[in-house]
């Protein structure tokens, strides 16, 4: 796969292009340089929401390969608190029994 290069721009043609800015970022993302180093990239928000939703998706997708793994590896009983530790250690993500009896409501 070929990288795409994105529109760089510097910062201070924030005021001057803001327009033009704003209707390139709507078709690509546009690389805000500051002092000639990129700093933010500005981009459309439904683009925004895709990605969102898609980094979402995979993280539920990569967290039930860890279930159906642990699933298929068991032999034992297995604690919670022994999962919950190997859940950090895989994804680097902490979560406590507390946490999960807040989000159950």
């Amino acid at each position: 796969m070929v990288a795409k290069v994105l529109p760089i721009t510097p910062i201070s043609d924030l005021r001057i292009k803001a327009r033009e800015l704003i209707a390139t970022a709507r078709k690509e993302p546009v690389v805000i340089t500051q002092r000639g180093r990129p700093q933010v990239v500005m981009l459309a928000y439904e683009s925004y929401n895709e990605m969102v939703a898609r980094l979402e998706s995979l993280e539920d997708a990569r967290d039930a390969l860890i279930i159906d793994r642990a699933l298929a590896t068991a032999g034992e009983f297995y604690s919670i608190e022994e999962a919950l530790a190997d859940y950090e250690a895989a994804t680097g993500v902490e979560v406590s029994l507390e946490d999960l009896r807040r989000e159950r409501g």
